[in-house]
């Protein structure tokens, strides 16, 4: 095992600005220059002192400060004061002529500042026109704490202040800020205009936003008179106007739902080509990647769709959470994260039924918080942050997808009426403030006449959830169950703090599958509850709707007992998605071999819903990882079982689309023939090759559900002239959607010289933005040469990557790690793994302690950095262990099945 760094060195030490200052209001005023990439600033802070100093503090980063000068009363002179910075912590320390007592103060900065290309502080982005030229255009991303890239500032959340931001730009371009434009004069000289904006509410810094260049729009307006754009680069505004259409929706219901109103008199939603998050939240100039924006009717994939939709939502519900009320520290992030992802759900299930999108909730927040909350290194959803550069790394499963199923789970336990009464008591006690988790417990213990606290604490301050093992006898016409909580760990092994959860059970029976027939809450390590009426033979489950964040493992009399109507779908699909998906969460615990996984698999052979077939994937594609590792031969017979399990659905299903199909139905024929294809079914592939060559040739659309499964197909069978259409087709198509499908069907490329020329192409020529490189891994684990490559190229590139994304604490940089190595299967490589980390010398110990979770180091010491067994190498030796536990059964099994 690899010992990283010094045992013994302290943790750097990391701190916040003192709180005997806080602005009250800025007065901020840019000039940037797209052709010199540069932005000359002056800011003028109001600030409170409460506490006699001759020092004041601020926060800046990358920035030339030329003069910094202090107004002790109005009227006085501006007095020149000294500075000194550290470089660490960010901190301009301001030397004041004599000790100031107790008062208002000014201070005043000039400055200058880069329009970096790092996507984080005020940055430029760029585009090419429709005639190929290259343009650029500026834009900002704040959050968590990128606004002392702009303009010195307290720049913590708990410092709200108002902000009034003047622009001055060359006259050809928009200006745009959070607020609406109040005057807009020439400049000196009339080559440039001055953009000045209305002042806004009190708000935190990492809120403020500002955007300039060659814009287009459309507009409407709310019920309540609020004027909501789109903003687009030329060319793109009429694909704003889904988004557009949803916004105008989303604010009318955000008002009625919270009981207030949205303060702007604007909101304003703009496309950015280069953006490292998804979208953010800016309040009233709310900033999106094209391609969580900007919707083609005849191109955008359902999929795709659905989640600008989502995104959408969550973006305009922080308005509310997060905006309107601020967490004090960013421990409490999941307070804004948390309840915004809730609420995108909550809007979309009500506005856009054709998503179907509660369904999906399931997959893609339940099991992925479950994914990343089952390993030994998860972390709280309330963590304790000290160090700024831990927060990227907090922008996880645990931060959005489990405390939005957590969220989830306590409307269902309180109802949504008293839920929503909460959220409301919250919002109106601590609006244009700042709140933490505790306030939110004693709003909706008001609401509720219950002890929420008691309740949620420990799945809010605690890592991990439960796992309920349940065993059951009869009684009469009474079903006695006994149910043992413990925490479940993806490994298998004990939880040494022996931690404990108040869950909500609830429980449905085979006579009446779509009902809760009881409700109980378990408080203990093991209990017993009695379910009434039951009949002798009749099915018993729990977690009905799978409404909780919590897994089941039942008795095999239990289980087997479910089967008949899991086959014949008489059990609700949101239970049947929950049933296979624990069995295939226990599959790595060693609890349930790929065996027992299969057979019930199996038993769904009628199954018609898209996220139940999902999981019965997510199932097989585990048995298929673990035969590739195992030899040629057992992967070959591997398929053929995938095969046998899957053509007869893919025969009912087809390609072609039905009339009068929902949406889902497509994205299961998606689905389904794209695991035949990779399973190697000869008509499935040739099927494929003839769509895309009639797409080519005769110029047939490919249906935009199915394209990425007829691209993949393309890439892995079809050799360089495949591989060289879809380059084509990348490179000539203007929607953000299809370069990225392209790029991730070429990364599963069998060919290791046509991989080379695909990550030479992205990575070393730039031709694939920063925010889109992490795609090029994305398909690599699909075969052995792709895995090995893709982790050579990034231990050898390293540098350029730590440069590009602007250092090791970038959420890119460490999306890149994982997806290079999170796809092996042995010790061996989880060593090698973790070996790399500790002794490459691009790294210094500051890197290592940023990526001490994300990666995984040996256990010597409490810090931070020492942890033991982190993410990655965690995954690693995941996969390994479910080789070793379930080779013999994969033998057997195949046998078995005359394979």
């Amino acid at each position: 095992m690899a010992t990283c760094g010094n045992p013994n060195a302290p943790a750097v030490k990391f701190e916040r600005l003192p709180t005997f200052a806080e602005p009250t209001h800025y007065d901020v005023r840019l000039l940037p220059c797209l052709n010199q990439f540069s932005f000359e600033g002056l800011s003028t802070v109001d600030v409170t002192i409460k506490e006699a100093t001759d020092v004041l503090k601020v926060h800046a980063q990358s920035l030339l400060i030329q003069s910094v000068s202090l107004v002790a009363n109005p009227g006085d002179a501006a007095k020149t004061c000294d500075t000194s910075y550290d470089d660490k912590l960010n901190i301009l320390s301001i030397k004041l002529p004599s000790v100031v007592q107790p008062q208002k103060v000014q201070l005043i900065f000039k400055f200058v500042g880069e329009l970096n290309d790092k996507m984080r502080g005020f940055y430029r982005s760029q585009y090419k026109d429709k005639s190929g030229s290259e343009k650029f255009l500026a834009s900002t991303q704040f959050e968590s704490t990128y606004a002392r890239y702009a303009f010195p500032c307290f720049d913590e959340p708990i410092y709200k202040a108002t902000f009034d931001i003047t622009l001055e730009v060359e006259n050809h371009l928009t200006a745009l800020s959070n607020m609406n434009v109040v005057s807009e004069t020439p400049s000196t000289g009339g080559k440039r205009k001055i953009v000045k904006f209305a002042t806004t509410p009190k708000m935190s810094s990492y809120l403020v936003a500002f955007a300039v260049g060659e814009l287009e729009y459309i507009s409407a307006q709310t019920k309540s008179g609020v004027e909501m754009r789109v903003y687009t680069v030329p060319g793109k505004k009429e694909q704003g106007q889904y988004s557009l259409d949803l916004s105008v929706k989303c604010i009318d219901w955000y008002n009625e739902w919270f009981d207030i109103p949205y303060p702007l008199p604007k909101c304003d939603l703009i496309a950015i080509p280069d953006f490292s998050m998804g979208a953010m939240e800016n309040w009233g100039l709310v900033t999106y990647r094209e391609i969580a924006l900007l919707v083609d009717p005849g191109v955008t994939s359902t999929r795709q769709k659905s989640r600008v939709a989502l995104v959408v939502a969550h973006e305009l519900a922080h308005l509310w959470f997060g905006n309107l009320v601020t967490m004090k520290w960013w421990t409490d992030l999941w307070l804004k994260e948390g309840f915004a992802s809730f609420m995108e759900y909550m809007f979309v299930g009500a506005n856009c039924p054709e998503f179907k999108i509660w369904l999906h909730f399931l997959n893609d927040e339940l099991a992925s918080g479950m994914s990343l909350d089952g390993l030994r290194n998860s972390h709280p959803i309330e963590v304790e942050i000290d160090n700024p550069n831990e927060l990227d790394e907090i922008y996880d499963s645990i931060t959005y997808a489990k405390s939005n199923s957590v969220n989830r789970m306590l409307c269902y336990y309180l109802s949504e009426p008293v839920f929503q009464k909460g959220l409301r008591l919250y919002l109106k006690k601590f609006q244009y403030s700042n709140a933490v988790t505790q306030d939110l417990w004693t709003a909706l213990s008001e609401a509720s006449g219950q002890n929420v606290n008691e309740l949620m604490s420990g799945w809010t301050q605690q890592m991990g959830f439960p796992v309920l093992n349940v065993s059951q006898r009869q009684d009469g016409n009474n079903r006695i169950l006994t149910v043992q909580q413990r925490r479940f760990i993806s490994d298998g092994g004990e939880d040494s703090k022996n931690s404990l959860w108040q869950v909500p059970i609830t429980v449905s029976v085979g006579s009446s599958p779509n009902d809760v027939k009881a409700r109980f809450l378990l408080r203990e390590k093991q209990q017993e509850f009695v379910v009434e009426g039951v009949a002798p033979g009749e099915w018993v489950k729990l977690n009905s709707g799978t409404t909780g964040f919590y897994r089941v493992e039942y008795s095999d009399e239990m289980l087997t007992a479910m089967l008949p109507d899991i086959a014949s779908r008489k059990m609700p699909v949101l239970d049947r998605f929950g049933l296979i998906n624990d069995l295939s969460a226990l599959l790595n615990t060693g609890r349930v071999s790929i065996a027992q996984f299969v057979q019930v698999a199996a038993s769904s052979a009628n199954e018609d819903e898209y996220v139940v077939w999902g999981a019965i994937d997510e199932g097989m594609s585990k048995l298929l990882m673990c035969a590739r590792e195992m030899s040629d031969d057992t992967l070959k017979s591997a398929k053929q079982l995938v095969i046998k399990m899957f053509e007869k659905s893919g025969a009912e299903l087809g390609f072609a689309e039905q009339s009068g199909e929902d949406s889902q139905k497509m994205m299961l024929r998606a689905l389904v023939q794209a695991r035949l294809a990779r399973a190697g079914h000869r008509p499935t592939i040739e099927k494929f090759n003839q769509l895309f060559t009639d797409f080519l040739e005769k110029g047939t659309p490919i249906h935009p559900d199915i394209r990425l499964a007829t691209f993949g197909v393309v890439a892995r069978c079809g050799g360089k002239e495949g591989f060289d259409k879809l380059m084509n087709l990348r490179e000539t198509t203007t929607f953000q959607e299809i370069e990225r499908q392209a790029m991730i069907a070429m990364s599963q490329t069998p060919e290791q010289p046509l991989l080379a020329q695909l990550f030479e192409y992205g990575f070393e020529k730039n031709k694939v933005r920063p925010q889109d490189q992490l795609y090029l891994f994305v398909g690599t684990g699909s075969t052995h040469m792709g895995q090995q490559y893709a982790w050579k190229y990034f231990c050898e590139h390293i540098k350029e990557f730590l440069e590009k994304y602007g250092g090791a604490n970038s959420s890119l940089f460490q999306r890149c790690l994982k997806f290079a190595g999170e796809s092996f299967g042995s010790e061996q490589r989880a060593v090698e793994f973790q070996d790399y980390f500790c002794n490459c010398k691009e790294l210094n110990d500051t890197d290592r302690q940023t990526l001490a979770r994300p990666i995984g180091q040996v256990c010597l010491s409490s810090n931070f950095f020492f942890k033991f067994l982190l993410q990655t190498v965690e995954a690693i030796r995941l996969n390994a262990r479910l080789l070793e536990s379930n080779r013999s059964v994969i033998e057997t099994l195949l046998k078995q099945s005359n394979l």
